[in-house]
């Protein structure tokens, strides 16, 4: 599978989580710096059924956009999910453009009449980048960081600055702390080992205990769309969310301990590779300067009969 169709699937999992409008608000109140956010309810939302992200950029990343009530003015929220395993220094300016693309759409469906006021302002578009790539996040944070000149024009200036919410940034701590569902969905896809997410799993399913059970349900399918098929992940995850706490904590505890015993006879077999690879370097060291079969077999414990294969080796060279 191409890295653009693992980020097909991870961006379609992630848009499909926070189409509900719940898993949203918990994003919005819990990991996005504001003093607006319980101002917003459930039935001020409304999901914006079309994406603003230029088709250069349509087998990189996914957008979501919602329009909310906020008093009596709409604002909107503009969501990109950037799984790209690369920072892009273009950020701002691409923002921009779908900022523009939202605006030019309200206009358009705005009366002439009401456009011709003097009292007619642009509704406000908040932009937030949801990032889980494993590299810092370095690109520019505002508008005028990309444009030349702009600590001397100063006001003149276009600006605006996004939310960044970089998954991998968050400390394992925080997030068991906030108990809620994207808490979970940010736990479960920072970069760690096999091991570590079976433990996280565990933790989620036993102890956040303020998922609902649609939420558990929403949590579930969304990694059955994103975790490996390999080492049965799928099917053990199935297998997680339908056990009693007993059955979980006993189950988890043997997923681990296999997944530790493949890591150590992995390392092992490393280890083993290395020291035969030094083997070979000292054995064809030697066959060069001359020394026979049986010296070199003795000074490396190599076989002859691998001895002689790397003299023939060498020979052939």
């Amino acid at each position: 599978m191409t890295n653009n169709s693992i980020n097909n699937i991870h961006d379609k999992s992630y848009k499909d989580l926070f189409s509900n409008k719940e898993t949203f608000l918990s994003l919005l109140q819990t990991f996005v710096n504001n003093s607006w956010g319980n101002q917003i309810n459930k039935e001020d939302l409304v999901l914006v059924n079309k994406s603003y992200v230029l088709s250069d950029y349509e087998e990189m990343e996914s957008d979501i956009v919602y329009k909310a009530r906020l008093g009596r003015e709409d604002v909107y929220f503009y969501i990109l999910l950037e799984f790209q395993s690369i920072v892009d220094y273009r950020m701002p300016i691409r923002l921009l453009l779908y900022m523009i693309e939202i605006w030019r759409e309200v206009l358009k469906n705005t009366e002439s009449k009401k456009f011709k006021r003097k009292s007619f302002k642009l509704p406000p578009i908040i932009p937030i980048v949801l990032y889980n790539g494993n590299n810092k996040w370095t690109a520019a944070r505002s508008l005028k960081e990309v444009i030349n000149h702009s600590q001397i024009f100063g006001e003149n200036i276009l600006d605006f600055q996004y939310e960044l919410i970089d998954i991998n940034s968050y400390n394992k701590v925080e997030l068991y702390e906030k108990q809620n569902i994207t808490s979970a969905i940010f736990l479960l896809d920072q970069n760690i080992d096999s091991i570590e997410f079976i433990n996280r799993l565990k933790d989620v399913v036993t102890g956040f205990n303020r998922l609902t059970l649609k939420e558990k349900d929403m949590l579930k399918h969304w990694l059955l769309n994103t975790v490996a098929e390999e080492d049965n992940f799928k099917e053990n995850v199935e297998k997680i969310f339908n056990a009693d706490i007993k059955e979980v904590e006993e189950m988890t505890s043997n997923i681990s301990k296999g997944l530790e015993k493949l890591k150590q006879e992995g390392i092992e077999q490393g280890k083993q590779a290395g020291e035969l690879a030094k083997a070979i370097e000292i054995a064809e060291r030697l066959l060069r300067k001359g020394d026979s079969i049986e010296e070199v077999a003795e000074v490396t414990e190599l076989s002859k009969d691998k001895v002689l294969e790397i003299k023939n080796s060498l020979l052939n060279k």
